[in-house]
């Protein structure tokens, strides 16, 4: 109850400077009220008395809703305030800080000394909670994102309010090897990135283990092997059945003695058997060379490589955090 009263009286403050800020802003000229008609200024109060309703019934989605829907009316620094109120309960910490900023632009003066000193109370929690990031860029036509968000194109000097913990800037340009960095943002802190790409003509080379054609002739020779293995079996098969032709002609009837043979019929059955023999010796040793030849295309896959092979992935240690970067001498 007593939060809901706090909260009311803050509402009535900011109505008592809409009230009078059309008389003031002729002898005071204040920057946050300058221009801004009595019609604009009820549209405005209409939208911050709904964000004031819905926000004690810790309904802040809608709240924000409303306050910045007042803010499109009239930027004034009371309702900016709301919206950081409605940020926090919302734990959308960076956005909060973006709005506190703007919030105490002008300082005190806008404010009830009571919202002023809450203002400065949470400037201090935020301020432990976020990080500051600024990322620095000379080279020309480089897009950089942060985090899959674009942050623009170098050169160029950005600080960013961040949340504490891992993000990641990329740099892309064509013709040119992308970079990315990995940093680490401590809540409190500010870490500082510079982004500069080198070109694919500077960035490695392609290599291989043996010449490119190596492989492939050891690979083509272990089939030409086998092929001349299996001829050496078909011959040996043939010979084998002219034996078979021989047996059954020199002995139609009855089974023959092998050694009653004429000595040109056994010789065929020992050239069939030893032809037999060496062929499937010679496949087998084709066979393994073909094996050979794959484990060698296999091996022989292009890599690249850099100067003194010097890319390599890098942690660095900074005052309050860390960095991962892909760094190289060229």
């Amino acid at each position: 109850m007593r939060a809901r009263a706090r909260f009311l009286a803050i509402v009535i403050a900011f109505s008592t400077v809409a009230g009078g800020a059309g008389a003031a802003a002729d002898t005071t000229a204040t920057p946050w009220s300058a221009g801004i008609t009595d019609a604009q200024k009820a549209a405005a109060q209409r939208e911050l008395d709904a964000g004031n309703t819905l926000f004690l019934d810790k309904k802040y989605a809608d709240a924000l809703r409303r306050y910045q829907a007042a803010i499109a009316v009239w930027d004034h620094p009371a309702i900016r305030f709301n919206v950081v109120r409605c940020l926090i309960q919302l734990d959308r910490p960076v956005e909060a800080m973006d709005n506190l900023k703007l919030a105490l632009a002008y300082g005190a003066a806008p404010l009830e000394e009571a919202v002023y000193t809450e203002a400065l109370a949470y400037e201090k929690l935020l301020a432990r909670q976020i990080g500051e990031l600024a990322i620095i860029c000379a080279q020309d036509a480089v897009r950089l994102t942060l985090d899959g968000q674009p942050l623009g194109t170098c050169p160029m000097r950005e600080n960013r309010r961040v949340a504490p913990g891992a993000h990641q800037i990329v740099g892309v340009k064509q013709g040119f090897l992308t970079r990315t960095v990995e940093v680490v943002v401590v809540g409190g802190t500010q870490e500082t990135v510079s982004i500069e790409l080198a070109p694919f003509a500077r960035a490695g080379r392609v290599v291989h283990r043996w010449p490119t054609w190596v492989p492939w002739v050891v690979f083509g020779s272990g089939f030409a092997v086998i092929g001349a293995g299996a001829l050496l079996d078909l011959n040996a098969a043939a010979d084998m059945a002219s034996y078979d032709r021989s047996v059954k002609q020199q002995c139609p009837m009855l089974a023959c003695d092998p050694s009653e043979l004429p000595p040109e019929v056994r010789a065929l059955e020992a050239d069939a058997r030893r032809n037999s023999r060496i062929a499937v010796g010679i496949m087998t040793v084709g066979a393994a060379t073909v094996l050979g030849g794959g484990v060698m295309l296999y091996l022989n896959r292009g890599r690249t490589v850099y100067d003194d092979e010097s890319v390599m992935p890098v942690v660095g240690v900074v005052p309050g955090g860390a960095t991962l970067d892909l760094r190289g001498s060229f």
